[in-house]
Order: C-alpha cells, then structure tokens, then sequence
C-alpha cells in the first residue's frame, strides 16, 4: 500500500514521504474515502513536526483526530493524542501536552493494546521529566520498561533505557545513569539502529565529562562525532563537536576547545541551511496540494454548474419549440438573442472566476514568502544566540581558571594573568556580536526596541540585551551566560528593568516582553 511506503520513508526522506503523503491526501479526498484521508493526515502532522511547522501539524492533526473519532478508529486517535501532546509541548503548553498523553493512555488501555500503553507511559514520563517531576518521571518510565520487556520489543526497550538515564543524569546519579546508557547502547549496536547509537555515545560522553573522567568523555565523543559524518547526520555531529570542545576545555586544551567550538559553529550554518531548504521544500508541497485541491474543487463547481446549465437549457429549448410552434418568425428571432445573452454571461462569468482564482493564488504565494523569510530570521536569530551563550560559557571556565592559578604564581605572573581577565572582560562587554544579534532581532520582531523604549521612557544598551534575550524566551541560565554576569546580577537587572516598565508586583515581566 502507498501510505505504508510513506510510513517506511518519513525519516530517510521526509520531503518526499510529504509529497507521497500530499498526492494521497488529494486521490481520498476526490474518493471519498475518510479512513485513508486520517492516516494521511496523521502522516502530514508527524513529517511538519519533525520541521518545526508546529501550527500545520496542528492542524492536519486535528483533521485527522475528527476523522479517527467519527470512524471509530481508536488506536490511530491513540496516536494523534499522543502526537498532538508533542506539538504541545514543543508550544510550550505542558498541561494540555500531559492531558493528551493521558487521553492516549487511557484508549490504549480500552482496547488492550499493550505495546501502546507501554510507548504512552514513556512519553508520560517524559512530560514529567520535562517540568522536574522526577519520581513520577522513573515511576511511568520503568513501568513502561517492564511492559516492553515482558512483548520482548528491543528497541523500545533501548528507548526507554536512555530515557531511564537521562532521569538519573538530571538528578546528577550518574553511576545509575552510565549502567542505563549502556544498556541502551547495547542493544541499539546489536539492532543496527546507528542514529540511536550515536546518541548513546553522546549521552555516555556526557556521564564521563560530569564525572571528571575528560579523557573517557573525549573518546566517546569524537566516535559519535565519527560516525554522525560518515552517516551525514549535521544536528548529531554538532552535539558531538560541542561536547567534544567541552572535553577540551575540561583538559585545560583551549586551543583544541576554541578549534571545535568553531567548528560546531559551522555545523550550526549547515544545519540550519538544510533545515530551510527541507521548509521550502514541504512549502512547495504544500503549495501543490492547495493548488491541487482548488483545481479539484473548480473541477466539480464547474460539473456541477454545466450539469444545472444543460438542464436549463434542455428546458428553455423545450419551452421554446412549443412556443415556436405558436409564435413566429418574431418569436424565433428572440429566442436566436436569448441563446446569444446567455452565452455571453457565461463567458463573463469564467473570465471574473479566473480573475479571482487568480487573485488568490497571487495572495497565497506572498504569504507563503513572507513566512518562510519570517522562520529563516528566527532560525538566524536563536542559532547566534546559542552562539553566543556557547562562546561565553567556554569564557566564563576560562577566567575561573586564570581566577585559581593567579592565587598561586609570582607577581609577574600575576600581573600577565589579570590583563588576561580583564580582556576576557572587555570581551563580555563589547562583544561585536551584539550589533549582528540586534540587526536580526530586529528584522524578526519589528518595532520591538521602539515599542519597549516607548513604553519605558528609556532604557541603557544592557537593559535593552536583556529585553531581548527575555523576548526570546531564553531561561535564566542562558540569559546570564550571554550577558556574561552572574545569577544575582541578573535578578538585581531584571528589578531594575521592571521598574522603568511600571510593572505592578503581581504582573510577569517575561509575558510583558512577549506581548509587546
């Protein structure tokens, strides 16, 4: 079956498998058929999450959910719930992602599927693990590992084993959390499931880094780095640069760190280049199923408007020939200018159809356009901002440790070592990046520094960074790490900035950026 082959193709080749996936969609819409149109539609919503089209997915998503619920098909509205609380979460809607998992939990249950239940649960516990919930986190996920183990299912099992890990490694029990890496490990290398494997090398590289053990860290990362090149995976040998340049860092190798941190930054460019490429390419597709859909739909407007056009006429010609019989030559010739009139209205009335068509699809492809352009800036703007926080985050380790050898060594050390921090310094504070950062911030949320400068009656260059990174919806960490201050810094910042902002006590400063 077609829609099974664009099951087996939505990972490799998800363009593709979304315009097998679109050509479906049009033949069970022309067909009738609701049963296919929901499977293709779940298809759809899974292929635009995977790209960050979160409000397509939603709605192809719900689309499907209708049908599944009208038709009675409860294991597929298992797994639309299931994947709608993913788009939740992704939205940052964590109570209405957990109560679509739950609502998945319980039909599975229903209908006794014990593979399904098991698969819920992990994505339960995965919710928990998200918001800190930690208990509840390992409770569903180690009964989801025991349903797994007793349908002997190995992958899901090597599934949930990371995901067990990633609980205790949260929880800095990193003993617990290197044995469950590596039985993941272990069963992902002996099912040939290399995507997984890289991310077990990864998380295991993690362990060993947060343990002091850099040079066991070093080993795994650059073996996940390694196989993610050979197998062409940007956004894994990324992940794997940066850990590998923080292996360096640990290692007192800067050099090494600064070299790898450059290159992760390339890798950045080249995730994000193919990412935009795949967008428009499901843009396209997307574009040719609406093209196809309206042509579809004139198709049948037009059938049916010739077939009430040809009963009319049948009729005013059947009136007419017994008119003929009565009336004359008067009569004839009048009947010759009404066949002509309604030729001519008929002809008007396609030419205003096409216009409009026309009009439509001019309107449909500027806002296609000016979205693309619009989720291009903000891929732009959080790869620099992550840029950023990466390069001071190295910075800040560096100068803790210029910090701890200038207690130690002679004066003229010393006085070497200070000019080296307060370099590092002047860096945090006149990073060059700024002027970048700020040119595509703008670009992506227009009259945002007019607006907020209004609004307050006038804010410092600092105060203006941290509206920004607060618009962006960054966590405190990262905010204090790009502006290169501490914790309490920031809280004293934030004080200040709500202050010029007239803000009430009870009202949040971060949905008043968001807002604006």
């Amino acid at each position: 079956m077609q829609l099974d082959s664009a099951w087996l193709i939505s990972k490799s080749a998800p363009e593709s498998a979304f315009a097998a996936a679109s050509g479906l969609l049009g033949k069970s819409r022309t067909n009738k058929v609701d049963s296919l149109t929901g499977r293709v539609q779940l298809l759809r919503g899974k292929i635009l999450f995977q790209f960050g089209m979160f409000q397509e997915a939603t709605e192809a998503l719900y689309e499907a959910e209708h049908i599944f619920r009208e038709t009675r098909k409860m294991k597929y509205l298992a797994q639309v719930n299931n994947l709608l609380g993913e788009v939740y979460y992704k939205i940052k809607n964590s109570e209405s992602a957990l109560l679509r998992h739950e609502q998945a939990l319980k039909i599975y249950q229903q209908i006794n599927d014990d593979a399904g239940e098991a698969e819920t649960k992990s994505y339960i516990g995965g919710m928990f693990e998200k918001i800190g919930a930690y208990p509840k986190a390992l409770e569903y996920q180690r009964e989801s590992l025991q349903q797994f183990e007793t349908l002997g299912m190995r992958s899901e099992i090597a599934f949930v084993r990371e995901n067990i890990g990633s609980i205790y490694e949260d929880l800095e029990k990193y003993d617990s959390a290197k044995f469950n890496f590596e039985q993941a490990f272990l069963l992902n290398s002996e099912l040939g499931d290399s995507l997984r494997v890289i991310g077990n090398l990864n998380n295991l590289g993690d362990v060993f880094r947060k343990t002091r053990e850099a040079s066991k860290s070093l080993a795994f990362s650059k073996r996940a780095a390694e196989m993610s090149q050979r197998l062409g995976v940007l956004t894994l040998q990324k992940s794997a640069v940066v850990d590998i340049s923080k292996a360096y860092a640990e290692m007192e190798d800067y050099e090494s760190a600064f070299k790898y941190l450059e290159q992760s930054r390339q890798l950045s460019d080249m995730v994000f280049s193919e990412e935009s490429t795949r967008q428009l390419a499901i843009q396209e597709a997307q574009y040719n199923l609406f093209t196809k859909n309206q042509q579809i739909k004139e198709l049948e407007q037009t059938k049916n408007f010739d077939a009430k056009v040809k009963w009319l006429l049948l009729f005013l010609v059947s009136l007419l020939c017994v008119l003929g019989w009565v009336i004359f030559n008067r009569q004839k010739l009048k009947i010759r200018s009404n066949r002509e009139l309604l030729q001519r209205q008929e002809e008007i009335l396609k030419v205003k159809e096409q216009l409009i068509t026309t009009e439509k699809e001019n309107l449909k492809l500027l806002e296609l356009k000016m979205e693309a352009e619009d989720k291009a800036h903000s891929k732009s703007l959080t790869a620099q901002t992550l840029h950023v926080i990466d390069k001071n985050q190295m910075l800040e380790d560096i100068q803790a440790k210029l910090k701890s050898i200038l207690e130690e060594d002679s004066k003229e050390q010393k006085k070497r070592i200070r000019n080296l921090i307060k370099q590092i310094d002047f860096n945090f504070s006149h990073d060059s990046d700024w002027d970048d950062f700020k040119q595509t911030f703008e670009r992506v949320h227009q009259d945002f520094f007019k607006n907020i400068q209004t609004r307050s009656g006038g804010l410092t260059p600092a105060e203006m960074k941290l509206a920004s990174l607060m618009r962006l919806n960054l966590n405190s960490k990262e905010i204090a790490s790009s502006l290169g201050i501490s914790m309490d810094s920031l809280r004293i910042s934030r004080y200040r900035l709500r202050k010029k902002l007239n803000l009430k006590k009870e009202d949040s400063l971060q949905q008043f950026l968001l807002c604006i």
